[in-house]
């Protein structure tokens, strides 16, 4: 996971951050190099190299120390997802949720692939084609969050998905 810092924070919250994550090897703190919506530009397949990989915005904030949570809200938290492999094409649900729990990367991207197309209509449904495409990256943030939150299984992985949806597309509309 990545904890992305503003540029124009990067002198007074660089070290602070840094020190708060220090014993956290999952969480990497960096300065914010690219504007917000980099990845949301359409590019030349010709020139593009490497296409950017999804990424997921996380709600890691909680793990912020007290005296940082005032800025939080200008940190981002992302995860990228893994490509596709075989890893976990025959793991089942219970298993993809116990990988997620230990912070196994594929096991996101395998979620994710099961589950994007139902969560993608959902959110259309609940927010419109405009906002929806925008809202993708929280939602999945929010659904490894859930997961990695809690403790039982999600039964059954749908109702779940539609309810971790649905409150996204609420926290959305009343942000707006």
């Amino acid at each position: 996971m990545l904890c992305l810092i503003p540029p124009e924070l990067a002198d007074e919250l660089l070290i602070p951050v840094c020190a708060a994550f220090a014993d956290e090897p999952r969480v990497a703190v960096l300065v914010e190099r690219r504007g917000r919506d980099a990845d949301q530009h359409a590019t030349d397949p010709t020139t593009e190299r490497h296409a950017r990989a999804p990424v997921a915005e996380r709600e890691y904030l909680r793990a912020l120390p007290p005296e940082l949570r005032s800025m939080a809200h200008r940190l981002r938290f992302v995860q990228r997802l893994e490509p596709v492999d075989r890893t976990h094409q025959d793991t089942d649900t219970r298993g993809l949720i116990d990988a997620i729990r230990a912070a196994e990367p594929q096991a996101a991207s395998e979620l994710w692939w099961r589950c994007a197309e139902r969560v993608h209509w959902r959110l259309r449904l609940r927010l419109g084609e405009v906002t929806a495409a925008t809202a993708s990256q929280g939602v999945l943030g929010r659904i490894l969050d859930e997961l990695a939150e809690g403790d039982a299984e999600p039964e059954p992985l749908s109702a779940w998905l539609d309810g971790v949806v649905d409150r996204y597309a609420e926290d959305v509309r009343r942000a707006a």
